[in-house]
């Protein structure tokens, strides 16, 4: 063979492997993606650490491309801790690098607010909304609290067989949950009753009322009603007549209430993401509001395994988690 010869077929060969090289660049450029030019500096406020906030932050950062990866920030409950962060953050927003704010628990979002006007602020995990008029343009609460309807179907599947169910609160609490009540009481063929209480001495009378009238009770956040001084008369009482109760405190589940909904951080989490990314590319903010599979049905085992009528599961499309 001549050196001309050689000379070729070395040309031949490196030419082939440039093709199969090329080639097999650009399979793995289909199948690797693609990463966005831009990403957005968002920041997590957390008024309290709590494992919950932790399952949030790490969905979050799971599914939504768009995000650098998220930072989180715990005030640890002081305001200290909490100015200190406002100062930090309102820095970064001078220096552009801060494009949204997610906060947990209203401490935290009424500080975040008070510093921060000009960016978006996503306040969540399932608290009432805040009603102050000052922080409607820069909040945007993503998650309130489930509906009457959902929480009279969370005890419903949780206690099948009940037929009546009572509600013990102040009467402006339950007022502002009526009519939404007893369209959902008529809709679900259940019988309602509310129990009203003025002071917290006047709950063991209506307490006891309700227990001899109905199948199960709903407790909603009412500080008159349940307390530091009635949460353990309530608990003994319902314990005691094997009463299904469903509350709005995943720590009074761990205390000894049968069940409770509360937000499932990761499922938020995930949901969260993808509505931040949708935020960020078109500027209209999400709405949650109105979506039952972002909670959770936490229920007390314990208190399960003496309850009679505590025989079901939880509505389809939410998770049971048994504390």
């Amino acid at each position: 063979m001549t050196a001309d010869d050689c000379y070729k077929n070395r040309r031949s060969r490196a030419s082939r492997w440039r093709r199969s090289f090329h080639g097999l660049w650009g399979l793995l450029a289909c199948l690797l993606p693609v990463a966005p030019t831009w990403a957005a500096e968002v920041y997590i406020v957390d008024t309290v650490k709590r494992d919950q906030s932790i399952t949030l932050a790490e969905a979050l950062n799971q599914h939504c491309a768009l995000c650098r990866p998220v930072k989180y920030m715990d005030m640890r409950g002081s305001v200290r801790i909490g100015r200190q962060i406002s100062y930090e953050l309102a820095k970064l927003k001078e220096d552009g690098a801060l494009d949204l704010v997610i906060t947990l628990g209203k401490p935290a979002t009424r500080m975040i607010a008070r510093e921060l006007k000009d960016v978006p602020i996503f306040y969540s995990l399932g608290t009432p909304d805040i009603k102050t008029d000052k922080y409607e343009d820069s909040v945007v609460n993503l998650v309130i609290p489930p509906s009457p309807k959902l929480k009279l179907q969370a005890l419903k599947a949780l206690a099948p067989n009940i037929q009546k169910v009572g509600f013990l609160a102040t009467k402006q609490s339950l007022d502002e949950i009526r009519d939404p009540t007893v369209e959902a009481a008529r809709d679900l063929g259940l019988q309602i009753k509310f129990y009203y209480v003025q002071r917290p001495y006047d709950v063991p009378e209506g307490l006891r009322t309700a227990i001899q009238e109905m199948d199960a009770l709903i407790f909603i956040q009412d500080r008159v009603a349940i307390n530091g001084d009635t949460v353990e008369y309530i608990l003994q009482l319902t314990l005691e007549n094997q009463i299904p109760t469903l509350v709005d405190s995943d720590r009074l589940v761990e205390r000894g209430m049968l069940a409770a909904l509360t937000v499932d951080p990761a499922r938020l989490g995930e949901k969260l993401g993808r509505a931040i990314e949708q935020f960020l590319q078109t500027g209209v903010a999400p709405d949650l509001s109105d979506d039952p599979t972002l909670f959770q049905l936490l229920v007390n085992q314990d208190t399960r395994s003496q309850t009679p009528r505590a025989t079901g599961d939880a509505p389809a499309g939410i998770k049971m988690v048994l504390r």
